[in-house]
């Protein structure tokens, strides 16, 4: 607003008095955007000699390196080879297997291609009930420890020692990166080397429940240590956590054999109940799956259970029951599934069972057999690649 305005506009409420209460209207709301924009450029001043928005720039810059180290270590380059590769880049790391429990502890084993027996876990399996859970992943990853609490901590595979392959494992020989704290557990671990490569993490509950959270604010949930318990029952927990990109397919299997699909793209910022369970029942697994790969389902007894991707229905309701993979008969007689995971034709499976032992399969063989031979109930099992080449998951 520039002085020869301002005598225009006095001049015209000289020549019509009419219109001076419309130009007074004009002026006070100029003011009243000329203060406001005066009020944040003096707020911005005072935030960069106090170094508020200097810090604020430093942790920016600091997350951004932490990505770029996320995808150099996930490759074992540097930075100008890093720059340098093609889009999909064809390179193989190196597996390792986790096995952990609601206690925070986590073992580690490489298997090899000539050993089927990996090692046998001995004392209480699942400490406070809660079986341990199985994930096989490149060795050079960095992890995300989700809690009960919705709290969240990072460590890399290369902190948590090898076993040897074949031995005795307990959980007083496991490292435990970040003990739980009072009232929570360890409820997952994610992969997190592409998380610049994501859209978004991905949460889901033990009741069904799911919740996106852009991954752009990851230096927030990092900071704070906190991305939310995404459950919308008191009763209920979180499960799991994941990274996705938009245009990803998600499954969820249940303990009593129900499967739902579900788009990415279509989920809420918000938590949803986006599976209705029974009382008994509660979620065993969910993971984003290509169209290249098949669904595995295994039951405590061993049985497997496979779909082509395309048998999978990709419902778009708020709240669905889901297909039933499980025959009312089977559940009657105490039929359940353990997990269920993706797999590609040439993966191996990592199955632990009640007795403790921590054995390998090749996925032919057990879909050619259409079960596992095993004495003792099943209770965890992970896919386990060669090795691991680009793409969010192992």
């Amino acid at each position: 607003m520039s002085l020869p305005q301002i005598e225009e506009w006095i001049k015209e409420v000289e020549q019509r008095p009419e219109s001076a209460a419309t130009i007074l209207k004009l002026i006070a709301g100029r003011l009243q955007d000329l203060t406001e924009r005066n009020e944040a450029l003096l707020a911005e001043n005072i935030a960069l000699q106090d170094g508020n928005r200097v810090e604020e720039y430093r942790k920016r810059i600091a997350h951004l390196e932490y990505q770029l180290d996320l995808l150099k270590r996930r490759y074992g380059l540097d930075a100008e080879e890093l720059a340098a590769l093609p889009a999909e880049p064809a390179i193989l790391v190196p597996v390792c297997l986790l096995v952990y429990n609601a206690h925070g502890r986590i073992l580690r084993v490489e298997p090899d291609s000539g050993t089927a027996a990996l090692g046998h876990l001995n004392g209480e399996l699942s400490p406070g009930g809660e079986p341990p859970r199985l994930l096989a992943l490149p060795a050079n990853e960095e992890l995300l420890l989700l809690f009960t609490s919705g709290r969240v901590s990072t460590c890399s595979v290369a902190e948590i020692p090898s076993q040897a392959l074949g031995t005795a494992l307990t959980w007083d020989q496991a490292a435990l990166p970040d003990e739980p704290r009072a009232g929570e557990r360890l409820a997952c671990i994610t992969p997190l080397s592409w998380l610049s490569l994501a859209d978004a993490f991905l949460q889901t509950s033990r009741r069904g429940c799911l919740k996106k959270t852009m991954t752009s604010i990851a230096e927030t949930v990092f900071d704070s240590h906190f991305i939310g318990k995404g459950v919308v029952q008191k009763m209920d927990q979180p499960f799991d956590l994941m990274l996705c990109r938009g245009k990803d397919r998600l499954v969820m299997v249940t303990c009593e054999g129900r499967l739902v699909g579900l788009n990415v793209e279509d989920l809420s910022y918000s938590v949803e109940e986006r599976l209705k369970l029974s009382p008994t029942d509660h979620l065993v697994a969910s993971f984003v799956i290509c169209s290249e790969e098949v669904l595995i389902c295994l039951t405590q007894n061993g049985k497997i259970v496979y779909r082509d991707t395309s048998a999978i229905e990709f419902v778009n309701s708020t709240s669905s029951r889901g297909q039933a993979l499980i025959p009312p008969t089977r559940l009657d007689k105490g039929v359940r599934f353990i997990g269920a995971a993706s797999a590609g034709k040439y993966n191996r499976v990592a199955i632990l069972d009640t007795a403790g032992d921590l054995n390998l399969h090749t996925l032919e063989e057990l879909t050619s057999a259409g079960s596992v031979r095993t004495v003792h109930p099943l209770l965890a099992f992970s896919i386990v690649p060669a090795s691991a080449g680009p793409g969010f998951t192992s």
